[in-house]
């Protein structure tokens, strides 16, 4: 049976149907969409998810847990590295049904990867110090892919890959110090952004500052700025994700960079969750309607989806969506770490093994 919220919802539309031009329907039509949950095999917090297409869907999390998918998420087998229990797994990026990479967030701080779809994994990378801990582990091609981790020696640990992750380099051209206290949050493998010709952009925390830091590259072996973001930063904020979204008007080529955060403590209140920047990074200013809590993942959802065009952000307390990465409504309450998209459809994943799909 409906509920009254769904009765009054469902009347609302059929209203909005009648009396609404067609492009404020679609607003009202992404407003009553909503996640469809279903069980993956493990009650373990999911924080890394990489969809290689909509039927090809890798997760990992806690537990050295490694899972995969090849049926759009109906079900699940298990597929992670023996030998390293307790080591938390929170980035995957996947190539295929058989390859793909994971990096582990503490110590040891490792690089593995897989080409028979986590039968067997192989170390790749480990580092010498303790002080590791990979925040963030992305690919620009099947090739050439880049590792983060918190500061060693004052700064942020960086490695390199040009044979799809099975030999790493670590990177020495010019990052900057660290601040006393800065790193960054492996919630949702999303802090690092890769653009064109060896762009990226990185986000942290950790400094007890009333902004945070943005580190980015021009380009291929360019020296990395950091950059000032007005979200506050402690050792639980800062910069948890960071996105490209869709330009922000037909006439207009700009694309925002939004990036989203706030203070991961259920007990506290985040004063910024999202902030935008329309100059490729240089500039960032917070946004006007912000999402209702701290977010930890952010990403535009697919151009081949029906509900392309719009951004969405999760966090353990709820969803939301924006048209434009100013200003967001609340979508959902069910909440997740962090999103990952196919061709056509979006996933998300989160605590006790929860994986949903967007309707």
């Amino acid at each position: 049976m409906f509920s009254k919220q769904c009765v009054a919802v469902r009347c609302f539309i059929l209203l909005a149907m009648a009396i609404l031009p067609p492009r404020l329907l679609v607003a009202a039509d992404v407003v009553s969409s909503n996640w469809n949950v279903s069980e993956t095999g493990t009650n373990v917090s999911l924080r890394g998810l990489s969809a290689v297409d909509d039927d090809v869907i890798w997760a990992s999390g806690a537990e050295a847990t490694v899972i995969r998918s090849i049926d759009g998420g109906e079900t699940w087998q298990p597929c992670g590295p023996a030998g390293f229990d307790g080591l938390e797994f929170r980035c995957v990026c996947a190539f295929s049904a058989n390859v793909a990479c994971i990096a582990s967030a503490g110590t040891p701080a490792v690089l593995l990867r897989t080409e028979d779809g986590g039968a067997t994994w192989k170390e790749t990378y480990r580092a010498e110090s303790e002080s590791a801990f990979f925040d963030a582990m992305q690919f620009w091609d099947a090739d050439r892919g880049m590792a983060v981790s918190d500061p060693v020696d004052g700064r942020l640990l960086v490695v390199e890959t040009n044979d799809g992750g099975k030999s790493w380099r670590k990177v020495t051209n010019g990052i900057p110090l660290a601040r006393p206290g800065e790193a960054a949050f492996a919630a949702s493998n999303s802090s690092l952004l890769l653009g064109p010709d060896g762009q990226l952009w990185f986000g942290t925390g950790g400094a007890e500052s009333e902004t945070s830091r943005l580190y980015k590259r021009l380009g291929w072996d360019q020296p990395w700025d950091a950059i000032p973001v007005p979200m506050p930063s402690s050792q639980a904020a800062g910069i948890f994700a960071i996105c490209q979204g869709p330009a922000i008007a037909e006439v207009d080529a700009t694309k925002p960079l939004i990036c989203v955060g706030g203070d991961y403590r259920a007990s506290e209140t985040s004063k910024v969750t999202a902030c935008i920047s329309l100059d490729d990074g240089a500039t960032w200013q917070r946004v006007a309607g912000q999402p209702e809590s701290f977010r930890s993942d952010v990403m535009a959802i697919p151009e081949a989806s029906p509900l392309a065009r719009a951004l969405i952000a999760v966090g353990p307390a709820g969803t939301d969506l924006s048209h434009d990465g100013t200003n967001w409504t609340s979508l959902s309450d069910i909440g997740f770490h962090c999103l990952s998209a196919g061709k056509t459809k979006l996933f998300a994943c989160g605590s006790d093994g929860r994986f949903a799909q967007l309707e």
